[in-house]
């Protein structure tokens, strides 16, 4: 279990460089079967191209050993991974069947300090999104980031159109990370990458220094990142539990 915490909590733009693989080249069919389902439901919502993006889909296809992919949804269907493609820094494609509390599809055209907009205290991150876009748009580059947070929701997908459930206990909860990967390409393109992963939060509370790490970086956020992460019920019931 990847374990991304970090206390205090801050929000930046904590990419690192990275030499493997941008997705897993053998998925496990339970993803792609969860991201079919997604997207027979609401699907209308997950995905969104760009009128005059296909060579670059298919450019992303080509990457993914899928040379006659025509639209990204094929191609994010063969993969576990939600997928994206920025141009110049820009939204040009995606098709995410696990958003983390957003609707994919109304990202389209937006800038990458725009995709951050809605991020409580990130300013720093807004700040640096133009250089980090370049940074990873470079021909070649490839970087790594996580992200975390502990949800009420169990499936892999945070869209808003799903009700959290009101946690009762520590087995009501799950941690969720996003591994994200971004590939560059000739051309200014970057390919993005991202994995989510969901495991019961009881795993994580079991191992002492996860649950006290886990527990400060929580009882370090502001009350605007604890809104936006849905977090001041979750931060309570973690607190009395100890």
């Amino acid at each position: 279990m990847v374990f991304p915490v970090k206390a205090p909590y801050t929000v930046s733009a904590d990419i690192v460089k990275y030499s493997g693989d941008a997705f897993n080249r053998h998925p496990d069919p339970s993803y792609l079967l969860q991201k079919k389902q997604a997207l027979d439901t609401i699907g209308h919502d997950l995905t969104a191209t760009a009128h005059d993006a296909l060579p670059w889909v298919q450019m992303m296809g080509k990457f993914c050993g899928l040379n006659n992919a025509t639209d990204i949804k094929s191609i994010a269907l063969a993969c576990e991974e939600d997928l994206a493609i920025l141009h110049k820094g820009k939204l040009v494609s995606i098709c995410f069947c696990f958003p983390s509390g957003f609707v994919p599809a109304r990202k389209l055209g937006e800038s990458f300090f725009g995709l951050h907009l809605p991020v409580a205290d990130g300013d720093n991150l807004r700040a640096s999104s133009e250089k980090v876009a370049a940074i990873i748009s470079r021909d070649g580059a490839l970087f790594r980031r996580h992200v975390w947070t502990v949800t009420s929701l169990p499936g892999l997908s945070q869209h808003p159109a799903y009700q959290r459930p009101v946690a009762a206990s520590i087995d009501d909860l799950y941690f969720r990370t996003e591994t994200q990967t971004t590939v560059g390409m000739a051309g200014d393109f970057c390919l993005f990458f991202v994995k989510v992963d969901m495991h019961p939060l009881a795993l994580v509370w079991e191992d002492q220094s996860k649950r006290e790490l886990l527990l400060e970086s929580i009882n370090s956020m502001t009350a605007s990142t604890l809104d936006y992460k849905n977090l001041h019920q979750v931060k309570a019931l973690l607190n009395n539990q100890q």
